[in-house]
């Protein structure tokens, strides 16, 4: 059977933008493994393909005769395309009016096949933050808490990296030594490779549960309450997988796929939590041995073209 052929339509292509590097630049390099035609092109080009993706942001049309899909839209609309391509379950879920809402995980070529990075004593362990300067406010309080106790016994530091050098941090920022890079195509895998341990703090604790506590609705003071975008997705924890470097993140449901197995990283979401597997990693031989784990797994859970076939395959069933 001969195979449909593919157009990505960007307005533009900015390297630094994660879902034009993962869903256009790079999708579009496996869909070529497989051997499907494709091309990042303009609307002129849209007589000569069969399926036509548009990029995020775009306002998509459509087309006689042709598939056309759309990437990571807002959700709560329904918009007027045969299919939508999400980063998460979390995402999928919550564009579930829509027909056809298929996932392809933040996967980044730009961190494939990297050498894994050697854990080695240090005096000082370095903790590494990369991505929207907004999650920076998820800190607060555990994360920050647990930050300013663990650095009363060990010596560490903070690395930021983000592309928002004007932001002044306040909410949920820690007294602790912080350094700031910001986000760089060209050095990031270096940036990166300087971090001992990666943080990745996502939802927000909700201290004033809204409901009255009820045994008979099963409501319990000791219910978590937390709040998370339904863009939520672990493509930030997916980056240190990649270089090896040990992760702990909060109880955001795709972070779960990994590190739901304790032998390749750790959950946290109260002080303690984070306290404990900060500690746990403060051993630069564990460090090892859980970032030797995490990058199997995802490897092994994550191949680019397993993900990208199985989204060719879903999208060229649609009628």
């Amino acid at each position: 059977m001969t195979k449909r052929k593919i157009l990505f339509l960007s307005s533009n292509s900015p390297v630094s933008t994660g879902s034009y590097r993962i869903w256009v630049k790079d999708l579009s390099f496996y869909f070529a493994q497989l051997g499907v035609s494709c091309k990042i092109g303009t609307e002129k080009d849209i007589p000569n393909y069969d399926i036509i993706i548009y990029s995020k942001g775009s306002s998509p049309k459509k087309i006689p005769k042709k598939i056309v899909g759309l990437i990571n839209p807002e959700a709560g609309m329904v918009y007027n395309v045969d299919f939508i391509i999400t980063g998460s379950i979390e995402e999928k879920d919550s564009l579930s009016v829509n027909k056809n809402v298929f996932i392809f995980p933040l996967i980044e070529k730009l961190f494939e096949l990297k050498q894994t990075k050697v854990h080695e004593d240090k005096d000082v362990i370095r903790l590494g933050f990369h991505g929207h300067y907004p999650h920076l406010s998820k800190f607060e309080p555990n994360l920050k808490l647990a930050l300013e106790e663990f650095s009363k016994d060990k010596k560490i530091e903070l690395l930021l990296i983000h592309g928002t050098p004007s932001f002044n941090w306040q909410y949920g920022k820690p007294k602790i030594k912080t350094l700031f890079k910001s986000w760089n195509y060209n050095n990031i895998v270096d940036q990166l490779y300087s971090c001992d341990i990666g943080l990745c703090p996502n939802a927000t604790p909700i201290k004033d549960y809204p409901l009255n506590y009820s045994m008979d609705r099963g409501l319990y003071k000791t219910d978590y309450a937390i709040r998370f975008k339904n863009k939520s997705n672990a493509g930030r924890a997916f980056v240190f997988h990649q270089l090896g470097i040990p992760v702990i993140a909060d109880l955001t449901p795709s972070h779960m796929h990994i590190l739901g197995n304790p032998d390749n990283g750790y959950i946290a979401m109260s002080k303690n939590g984070w306290l404990e597997a900060l500690e746990c990693l403060s051993c630069h031989k564990h460090r090892q041995f859980i970032a030797d784990n995490a990058r199997k797994e995802f490897n092994r859970l994550y191949n680019p073209l397993d993900w990208a076939q199985k989204l060719y395959t879903s999208i060229t069933k649609i009628k």
